[in-house]
């Protein structure tokens, strides 16, 4: 997969902006499957870590990727330097579009044993 988005041809890898969104659709998928669970796990803060690549080409264009395979296979003409960094992004608890915070179920007044 190659990440255009930005006008640099990163192979093996997502952009970050497509990582963070590719997570959002997960945690949305998971809400929706325990929206009818007896116990709810409610989101107060998430802290994911990235290993992120900067890259730069011989053509001179540069860009950062998540890589998918820690390992890029294969071969080709140009020469790339690449750069590894863990990027650690902490998220507060879920808001919905007007920001008001979001719970994965509604709350009943009756306890579970």
């Amino acid at each position: 997969m190659a990440d255009q988005s930005n006008g640099v041809g990163l192979s093996n890898g997502v952009g970050l902006a497509e990582a963070i969104s590719a997570l959002r659709d997960d945690l949305l998928r998971a809400r929706a499957a325990g929206a009818g669970a007896e116990i709810q796990l409610p989101i107060e803060s998430m802290t994911v870590e990235l290993t992120v690549t900067a890259t730069r080409s011989a053509d001179g264009r540069a860009g950062f990727k998540v890589p998918l395979v820690p390992v890029e296979l294969g071969g080709g003409g140009s020469r790339q330097r690449a750069n590894e960094q863990k990027v650690t992004v902490v998220f507060g608890g879920p808001v919905d579009r007007s920001g008001l915070p979001v719970k994965v179920a509604g709350m009943d007044d009756e306890l579970k044993d």
